[in-house]
């Protein structure tokens, strides 16, 4: 019975003196990552008194590739998205558009896991600003700076730049480790962030060219007067980031939360409004899934 009882105590101090360990991400040149990627967009767009459903439902393969790491620990990485299929639902009236082509963004990667550039948008203008990571298709929970065990909890902010144009969010973090799991086989640890962003932005639609697009970018006509779109507004991210514990990358994550915010429309001097007039609304949800191919 002694010897029972001394066992159970000292298992019992092995298990609460768990190991602090390193969470933040360490990729390396020469390093390809596959994901599939899975967003879905639910949103009411008001103008002029009225309110028009639009329902966005995006699948797509990535391959994420490490061209360089600086002495930050900061990755240049460039990310090619194939296999791309749209659906769009606009006041009940869907469409679907796919395509094999290859679209490629580069992007820098901080150690932590938020995103400090991107050049292009992989998923062009369906991909709204408002949820981090959204533009470039890559999803990641904010990492600590340092090491952390089950239980650990951190903040942080930061500023996160809009690919389309200028301005930026505003963005700060509530973080936990919540435990340590099993994707297949290899072994992770579970990071939830809630992340609030503010945002202040202004779309250049010539960065956009390309684009997959949407009904809420209108063509031809007098839309070949729009410059560009403003929006301000809010999002709230809940992400939740199973990360690699030897490997310190991201192996998939999942992402939800509401969007609400506010766009004008920007006209070249004498250009005829398409068809709006006044701000314009959007309100709903977004959710995006990270996972393994």
């Amino acid at each position: 019975m002694l010897a029972f009882v001394l066992a159970l105590v000292a298992g019992c101090g092995s298990f609460g003196a768990a190991q602090a360990h390193s969470l933040s991400l360490a990729y390396k040149a020469g390093e390809t990552y596959k994901y599939n990627f899975h967003a879905a967009f639910k949103y009411t767009i008001g103008a002029e008194g009225m309110s028009v459903p639009l329902d966005l439902d995006i699948t797509a393969k990535e391959g994420l590739t490490v061209k360089s790491v600086d002495s930050s620990g900061t990755a240049d990485v460039a990310i090619a998205v194939t296999d791309m299929s749209l659906k769009s639902t606009v006041n009940g009236t869907t469409n679907t558009t796919t395509t094999t082509t290859t679209t490629n963004v580069d992007m820098k990667i901080a150690s932590d896991g938020h995103i400090v550039s991107i050049n292009g948008s992989a998923f062009g203008n369906s991909s709204l600003p408002g949820m981090t990571g959204s533009e470039g298709g890559l999803v990641s929970a904010i990492l600590p700076d340092k090491p952390v065990k089950p239980g650990d909890t951190w903040s942080k902010s930061y500023d996160q730049p809009n690919p389309l144009g200028s301005g930026s969010s505003k963005v700060t973090t509530d973080n936990k480790y919540l435990r340590d799991e099993k994707v297949g086989s290899v072994d992770t640890a579970v990071v939830e962030s809630k992340i609030n962003s503010s945002f202040n932005l202004t779309i250049d639609l010539s960065a956009m060219v390309g684009s997959s697009g949407t009904s809420l970018i209108p063509s031809g006509g007098a839309a070949a007067g729009l410059q560009g779109i403003t929006m301000t507004g809010t999002s709230i991210s809940d992400v939740t980031s199973w990360i690699d514990a030897t490997a310190h990358r991201v192996v998939k994550s999942h992402s939800t939360g509401p969007l609400d915010a506010t766009m004008s429309l920007n006209m070249a001097a004498g250009a005829a409004n398409p068809g709006l007039t006044g701000p314009i609304t959007l309100k709903g949800t977004q959710t995006l899934d990270m996972t393994p191919a």
